[in-house]
């Protein structure tokens, strides 16, 4: 397998797909970079509802906007590990709308980092079951896959 081979498919081993009506997807907001920029008000809540397990000894950033949706850093000693919101639509659309939530490791533009630190696997393991659980545990989210 080459190096972009291995790069894709770690990518997508914190990929989890859910369906529902919980967050805004319909309305766009003044400050948002593009039409399909939803996902503020799911980040926040995730945020809090991470912030109640403080056993996994993660420092979580505020909600930070991106081009493909919101997202907000967990941070344990020295890994930081990316918890990415994407909503799923081409635009505004009726309930229920599909999120696409990824949890990975990432060192950010550190090359050294990169190339020759490895991250702690059983953190990242812990923080996307627990991720997992969080979702599956509220029934107004029905889980697609993940």
């Amino acid at each position: 397998m080459d190096l972009w081979s291995v790069l894709h498919v770690s990518q997508l081993m914190g990929q989890i797909t859910i369906e529902t009506d919980l967050f805004e997807h319909r309305k766009v907001k003044p400050h948002f970079v593009n039409p399909c920029c939803f996902g503020e008000d799911f980040a926040t809540w995730l945020k809090q509802e991470l912030s109640q397990f403080a056993e996994l000894g993660v420092k979580l950033s505020e909600p930070i906007q991106e081009d493909y949706g919101w997202g907000l850093w967990a941070s344990r000693d020295k890994d930081q590990f990316w918890i990415a919101l994407s909503y799923a639509g081409d635009g505004p659309q009726e309930a229920p709308a599909q999120w696409v939530i990824t949890i990975t490791y990432d060192p950010g533009l550190n090359l050294a980092k990169r190339l020759f630190h490895k991250p702690d696997r059983q953190v990242l393991e812990q923080l996307q079951n627990l991720v997992r659980q969080i979702l599956a545990s509220n029934s107004a989210i029905t889980m697609i896959n993940g």
